[in-house]
């Protein structure tokens, strides 16, 4: 018979997530670093699937960490070059942070001011 063993979760409970992410902004500003969710996750030591897994069963946390590092990236919209925080925002934050395109029933299309006509 297969015994299947399971790694114990790094964070057992809400509060020990919350510390240790708390932890992770605190040594972003110490650095003089701006918050990702990519630094978060080696911060937290565990894999982009594990952050999911996380995420559903402490949403807390990892949503007030994510509203945290968005609000960094938007900030620095307000800077001389907002291009990198853009490029950012539009990754780590796609449902909220996306080009517009629309599509008329002519066959033309409108990305963000650039028409494009599609003759038949």
């Amino acid at each position: 018979k297969d015994i299947k063993m399971a790694r114990p979760p790094k964070y057992a409970t809400e509060e020990l997530l919350k510390d240790k992410v708390v932890a992770y902004f605190e040594k972003c500003e110490e650095k003089k670093e701006m918050p990702n969710k990519a630094g978060l996750r080696l911060f937290l030591d565990i894999d982009k699937s594990t952050y999911s897994d996380y995420k559903k069963k402490f949403p807390n946390p990892i949503k007030r960490a994510e509203e945290t590092i968005e609000n960094a990236w938007v900030q620095r919209l307000g800077g001389n070059a907002p291009t990198g925080a853009i490029f950012y925002l539009k990754n780590a934050f796609f449902e909220d942070y996306r080009d517009k395109v629309e599509q008329t029933i002519d066959g033309s299309l409108k990305i963000e001011g650039v028409e494009i006509v599609v003759r038949k």
